[in-house]
């Protein structure tokens, strides 16, 4: 893990408020921090939950001029796995979703977790067949073999969506992390892959808000952040 004095401090209740339950926010908002930290800080929180995962700075491509790609790479070198991942920065405030507070009772959690699972997996959602979006679309793309780093040419690959929004396969434990079986989505196209890895950071961070009578702060690596935001910074001066 990265030095403390590297890292970048955020309040995990104020992220909450915003994304989860559209406090504080106007009309362009969530698009605009999307823009300038949404994919940066879900890869960090993703980092922060497995530890002994490295965030790669490597193309996500198909390795064909027009193939689809992906957000990040992430190797487990210890188990010798790579995650060809694909990031939707998706919150209640970005896509018009159901609101959870950052102080939730369990019911209330297990009701939006149930919504948005169905929402993607089912009704044509992103996650399921569906004529009025083509496969593989913005999500199912993960689906498809991306080619690896020379290095890692060895590992085994497996595909990984990050999602803001509160969505999990469990609905008992609230696991920021679960699996879906790619043949049970019946989807139009073929892929190599058995599972695909779901993670939510907004379940994640409502774990550590919870944990210890509420964590106050996260510390990520956000290094595309911390670029952008001295850019900011330059432009005042």
């Amino acid at each position: 893990m990265a030095k403390l004095n590297k890292l970048t401090k955020f309040n995990i209740k104020e992220l909450l408020d915003f994304f989860d339950d559209k406090k504080n926010s106007q009309k362009g908002d969530a698009a605009a921090f999307s823009a300038l930290f949404g994919e940066d800080l879900n890869a960090a929180v993703y980092k922060d939950f497995k530890e002994n995962i490295e965030v790669l700075e490597d193309p996500v491509v198909s390795g064909t001029r027009r193939g689809q790609r992906l957000d990040r790479w992430f190797v487990d070198k210890k188990n010798k796995k790579l995650f060809q991942c694909e990031i939707k920065n998706w919150s209640a405030t970005a896509i018009g979703g159901r609101r959870l507070r950052s102080n939730p009772n369990d019911g209330e959690t297990k009701e939006i977790i149930i919504y948005y699972w169905e929402k993607e997996t089912r009704n044509r959602g992103n996650l399921s067949e569906n004529p009025t979006k083509p496969h593989p679309n913005l999500v199912t793309k993960v689906l498809l073999k991306m080619r690896p780093p020379r290095r890692y040419e060895n590992f085994k690959i497996e595909p990984l969506v990050i999602y803001w929004m509160p969505i999990s396969s469990d609905k008992k434990e609230f696991n920021p992390l679960s699996r879906l079986s790619v043949k049970s989505l019946n989807l139009p196209i073929k892929s190599d892959f058995k599972d695909v890895h779901i993670f939510s950071v907004s379940l994640y961070l409502h774990k550590l808000h919870k944990k210890g009578k509420g964590k106050k702060y996260i510390y990520l690596d956000v290094p595309h952040f911390e670029h952008r935001m001295k850019l900011l910074e330059r432009f005042k001066k």
